[in-house]
């Protein structure tokens, strides 16, 4: 499924009288206010600016400095860490509900996964010591749990754990109800059959399709990484709406070298094709030992754009969460957008072109609609004519990652007979099934050796109505829209599975406090004494 990952660090205070505040320095935010930092500390202790008096700034000086930001808001700098009063976890739920009411469509409409990371607040007095386990008293009633405040606004787009059991439960019911294209993969699940007939499944995930159309659902929710001081908080009662820690986020170990080649870790294994020996479906990575993110403005980017492409064409979603080149999005998105092109594992720079580049009134370019992996770019995609011969993509017996390649070149619509018995013309669906079919094709030397006058067919094209790219042969239609000039004015990218990320979005950092230690602090309007804030990351 095609994902925007978003993660959120909740903080919870210790039992200071004084307020402090968490976040994830260098993360770009998807509020407007942000600071800039060129820390590279994925998490950092804050002071909050509204609890520090106005007659208690000299006397405080040492511990704490005002940095000015571009747009005049204040930020107070407390060693390496920096820190706002102006974001609350409501505004940050209100920008997300406000987003995915934005994009409701059937092209715009994709899958988010919100990532909650839960963190204890140090003492101000001691930013950088560990913190304190808060007291028992000061955690959140049941009304002021995470998925009480998530619920009250998004639970009409959120897709829960609960959901998944039923779903899980009778595939008869859920899964299998609806048309075959709105169906997950069944090689990507153990299926188990009742007496009854009743088909079930202990690890089967819904496609991008079912949730989307099917349910109506927009999100996923889970639990990051918790602090151990935050043991107590009553984690089970979010289960109902948050997944679980560890249940979608599967972190890989991975190690890269400082120019961004992935040198351990990566799931691809030319020598084994097996499921469940290479696949990890919600597989992720973001922080490399030895490797430097660019976060000063001279640091060079392509290092972090390799590490983009190799990760994910290793079968591992990358998540930035550093501020590239000490310039958040809103300041320069150049860096942002490089990163999110490069984790598009399918079409090449450029790609989906609608001719061949010659005079648009040359009867060639209404053929100039099927897709073919290039020895040339990486395996990845490009545009070709579909009269054009080109070997084919076979899928062997069903399997995600066993290709082989026709024995001899076909057009696109000959290419289905072209596979041998037991294998059919197919497209890879994730990135890490593009790079087993790479690895097959380079395996040909007659083909990977060759100029980019040749290639390899995979079944995708635009034959039916023109940019609207859809997985079949000649014959299928487009789903989307029956107005053909409606679907001119769109680009279909091919959906991925498994949170391949192809829209990076970055960190919010949040702050959970007890209204009981803002003694020194002007208090605003709460509700059982909670106050949810946030800080720009």
């Amino acid at each position: 499924m095609s994902t925007a990952q978003l993660q959120t660090a909740i903080l919870s205070p210790s039992s200071s009288s004084q307020e402090v505040q968490a976040a994830s320095t260098g993360s770009t935010s998807v509020v407007a206010r942000q600071a800039q930092s060129n820390s590279s500390t994925s998490s950092t202790l804050l002071v909050s600016a509204s609890n520090i008096p106005t007659n208690s700034t000299s006397s405080m000086q040492s511990l704490f400095t005002v940095v000015p930001t571009p747009d005049d808001e204040l930020l107070y700098q407390l060693g390496p860490y920096q820190c706002t009063s102006t974001i609350e976890f409501t505004n940050f739920i209100n920008i997300l509900s406000n987003y995915i009411q934005m994009t409701e469509n059937s092209i715009d409409a994709h899958i988010i996964q919100l990532s909650l990371n839960i963190h204890a607040a140090a003492s101000p007095d001691n930013p950088a010591e560990p913190a304190p386990q808060p007291d028992q008293s000061t955690l959140p009633d049941s009304s002021n749990f995470l998925s009480s405040l998530l619920d009250a606004s998004l639970s009409a787009y959120t897709y829960t754990p609960t959901e998944l059991i039923t779903d899980r439960a009778n595939l008869n019911s859920s899964w299998y109800s609806v048309v075959p294209s709105r169906q997950p993969i069944s090689a990507y699940y153990t299926t188990v059959i009742a007496s009854d007939s009743v088909h079930t499944t202990p690890d089967g995930w819904p496609s991008e399709s079912y949730v989307e159309v099917t349910k109506a659902k927009r999100l996923l929710i889970g639990f990051g990484s918790a602090d151990p001081q935050m043991q107590s908080y009553d984690f089970p009662s979010d289960w109902g709406t948050i997944f679980p820690q560890d249940y979608i986020d599967a972190n890989q170990s991975v190690r890269v070298t400082t120019n961004g080649i992935v040198d351990g870790g990566c799931f691809f294994n030319a020598g084994t094709t097996g499921l469940a020996q290479v696949n990890s479906s919600w597989s992720t990575s973001s922080n490399f030992s030895g490797f430097d993110y660019p976060t000063t403005p001279m640091s060079p980017v392509t290092p972090l754009l390799n590490l983009t492409s190799n990760l994910v064409a290793c079968g591992i979603s990358p998540t930035i969460n550093q501020t590239l080149t000490n310039a958040t999005a809103n300041m320069n998105i150049t860096n942002y957008q490089a990163v999110s092109y490069n984790s598009v594992w399918s079409w090449a720079y450029g790609e989906p072109r609608t001719s061949s580049g010659n005079n648009s009134d040359d009867d060639n370019n209404s053929l100039f609609r099927c897709a073919l992996m290039d020895p040339t770019l990486n395996g990845r995609w490009r545009v070709d004519d579909c009269t054009s011969k080109y070997y084919a993509a076979c899928r062997v017996a069903s399997k995600p990652y066993q290709w082989q390649i026709s024995s001899g070149s076909v057009t696109f619509s000959a290419a289905a007979g072209a596979c041998s018995v037991n294998s059919t013309f197919a497209v890879p669906r994730t990135a890490l099934e593009n790079t087993y079919l790479h690895s097959a094709l380079s395996a040909r030397p007659d083909i990977a050796n060759a100029d980019a006058s040749n290639g390899v067919w995979v079944q995708f094209n635009s034959l039916d109505v023109e940019t609207c790219w859809v997985i079949g042969d000649s014959n299928v239609t487009c789903p989307y829209y029956e107005d053909a000039a409606s679907v001119q004015r769109r680009t279909v990218l091919v959906p991925t599975i498994a949170a391949v990320i192809v829209l990076v979005l970055t960190a919010l950092t949040l702050l959970v406090k007890c209204n009981q230690n803002r003694k020194t602090s002007k208090t605003r309007r709460t509700e059982g004494g909670w106050d949810y804030e946030g800080v720009p990351s």
